[in-house]
């Protein structure tokens, strides 16, 4: 994946001026897609049911398949640790899961299922990556350049295309760019070095020595499955976790349980229901109350327990947090079976000290210990920051970067989530504080995308642009046959206000308090997880607050998108709103001022 397109070609430029698209003819869609994973999928089949129609729309997918995460990771052991019965589409649920937490393998086969059943196939260009995107002030409309490679030859020259679209969405998923190997001499190792989200396959691990660096849900994961094929499989842990008894729950397979989900009305409901509160509760975990303390207590206790039933004593010290060294739900939680027993083998060693450096054929301890190697694995997460790369977006006057520093002190930001002023006609599914450690991201996603169905509809249902504007190119003179599509932006205001109620409700939360991915290493801003229960999300999704948008162009003088009558006795009491909070209450973020 690091041999991919990642720059256009010398002399070709859309972001910066001079624009110089090389002679490129522009491919019309209504919308591009960046990133054809779950929230893509999902998004293309939503707007079918809408309009009743195959949306016109090209889904950019850098992948050889549409089910991201689950087509990116393939590694040994991999599975959902969030239950099937949840972690589906609404619109489409699966009858017949092998288990409640299904792998890999089958969710991959389920995505795959939908966008047939769906007939979006053809919307997918595989194997793209977009490089550049620019919004055109005189027309409305986006530009985007994207490279299209052939895997088998990554190095070959590839094809660039340039779309031109009325709508832009981000769908690239906050956990799609693994952290890159830091570790001094990676580069003369002679074995294979790979990360768990790019797993070499090829790579026979039969009596090989295995390093593998971390100890997250990934290498938990892992581990169990390659120690009986290894010779030797060292692990490095990087920081603690709570590590607790994966649920066994069977019932998911029994022919009794199918049965009544496929034939009894509202059985399915019923479950994904009683699924879905089941995990919500589990927020509670996060707040610094007494409630919330004693919910930690006892999930730290049941975590405890599990460790010492499972794992050998000599590594129980160095699984376990201290007393106040990890607060529950700092951290996602790790949901094991195999992994702690896996421990007790005799070719495998569990060590904390740090990993200092790699040489040909092994690694260096930093207490002087050089260990054998043949393969390394890096289980050493994702970089949120890095989600999308290498596209650079520019707005009506900013880069998307650019707005990050101007208003975020250089961490990531955004409107409910998904929206950013002064980037018209755009949104980011699973952008900024969307994740949670505790609920399924496609139901995240999905009352996400229902946002942006109800704020884009004006958009989406004006008709295609003249040919004159899909062909002008953005910084260049407007001429006197453009016309404009029409719009809609978020305030600037609205963005600011709604990130001081963030950190103002992080307060309240463990979140603020932990040493995580979480927290932006820049601005020390909370950046990663929703403060809130996902019921209140849902809300802010369904229940637009209107004054917060800005519309251009719209037909008969209408001001905003049209809402139905329970949208507009919503928006009436302000079911969708967030707390207001006065910027002098969050002093620690002053460079955040509307």
């Amino acid at each position: 994946m690091d041999s991919l397109p990642s720059k256009l070609p010398a002399g070709m430029q859309l972001v910066n001026d001079p624009v110089n698209v090389q002679g490129l003819e522009p491919e019309y869609h209504d919308i591009v897609c960046v990133g054809g994973g779950t929230s893509g999928v999902s998004l293309a089949c939503k707007l079918k049911m809408k309009y009743g129609k195959v949306p016109d729309m090209a889904i950019l997918e850098r992948l050889g398949g549409p089910a991201g995460t689950w087509e990116a990771n393939s590694y040994p052991g991999c599975a959902c640790d969030i239950p099937a019965l949840v972690y589906s589409f609404s619109f489409r649920q699966k009858t017949d899961w092998s288990s409640f937490f299904p792998r890999q393998g089958e969710i991959r086969d389920y995505v795959r299922t939908v966008v047939a059943e769906y007939g979006i196939g053809d919307l997918f260009r595989y194997h793209t990556v977009a490089i550049e995107s620019r919004f055109d002030k005189a027309t409305g409309l986006w530009h985007v350049i994207a490279a299209t490679y052939d895997p088998k030859n990554p190095g070959a020259t590839p094809k660039y295309t340039y779309f031109v679209s009325k709508l832009v969405v981000g769908a690239v998923g906050g956990l799609s760019e693994p952290n890159k190997c830091t570790i001094p001499g990676h580069e003369k190792f002679r074995g294979a070095l790979f990360h768990s989200a790019r797993w070499d396959h090829s790579v026979d691990l039969k009596n090989k020595n295995v390093i593998v660096v971390g100890n997250g849900c990934s290498a938990t994961q892992i581990i169990p499955e390659i120690v009986n094929e290894a010779k030797h499989v060292t692990q490095f842990v990087r920081s603690k976790h709570w590590y607790a008894p994966l649920p066994q729950i069977d019932f998911p397979a029994k022919p009794w349980f199918r049965w009544l989900l496929q034939y009894v009305p509202f059985f399915m409901t019923l479950m994904r229901t009683i699924t879905w509160l089941v995990l919500e509760s589990h927020f509670a975990m996060a707040f610094s109350n007494r409630k919330g303390e004693a919910l930690r207590a006892s999930w730290e206790k049941n975590c405890r327990k599990y460790v010492q039933d499972k794992a050998p004593a000599k590594y129980r010290e160095q699984l376990l947090p201290k007393k106040n060294e990890l607060m529950v739900a700092c951290r996602r939680r790790v949901l094991d079976s195999k992994y702690l027993p896996a421990l007790n083998l005799p070719n495998v060693e569990l060590l904390t000290t740090k990993l200092e450096r790699i040489e040909e054929d092994a690694v260096w301890t930093s207490d002087g210990r050089r260990i054998a190697a043949d393969v390394i694995v890096l289980a050493n997460g994702f970089s949120p920051k890095a989600a999308g790369a290498p596209l650079t977006l520019r707005g009506a006057d900013l880069t998307l970067q650019e707005h990050y520093d101007k208003y975020g002190e250089g961490s990531q930001l955004a409107y409910r989530n998904i929206f950013m002023s002064g980037f018209p006609n755009l949104c980011m599914l699973v952008g900024p504080n969307s994740g949670t450690g505790h609920m399924s991201v496609i139901y995240t996603s999905e009352r996400q995308q229902e946002l942006l169905m109800t704020i884009a509809d004006p958009v989406l249902t004006s008709a295609r642009p003249a040919e004159a504007s899909i062909r002008h190119l953005p910084g260049t003179p407007a001429s006197p046959d453009l016309t404009q599509i029409p719009t809609y932006d978020v305030k600037i205001k609205a963005e600011l206000a709604e990130q001081h109620w963030i950190v103002k409700r992080m307060r309240e939360l463990v979140f603020s308090t932990c040493d995580s991915w979480y927290r932006d290493p820049k601005s020390g801003r909370v950046t990663a997880v929703y403060p809130d229960w996902q019921w209140k999300l849902a809300l802010r999704c369904w229940f637009p607050v209107w004054k917060d948008y800005v519309y251009t162009n719209l037909p008969r003088g209408r001001k905003h998108a049209r809402s139905t009558l329970i949208q507009k006795i919503g928006c009436a009491l302000n079911l969708g709103g967030v707390p207001h909070v006065d910027p002098s209450e969050t002093p620690e973020i002053k460079a955040i001022s509307a």
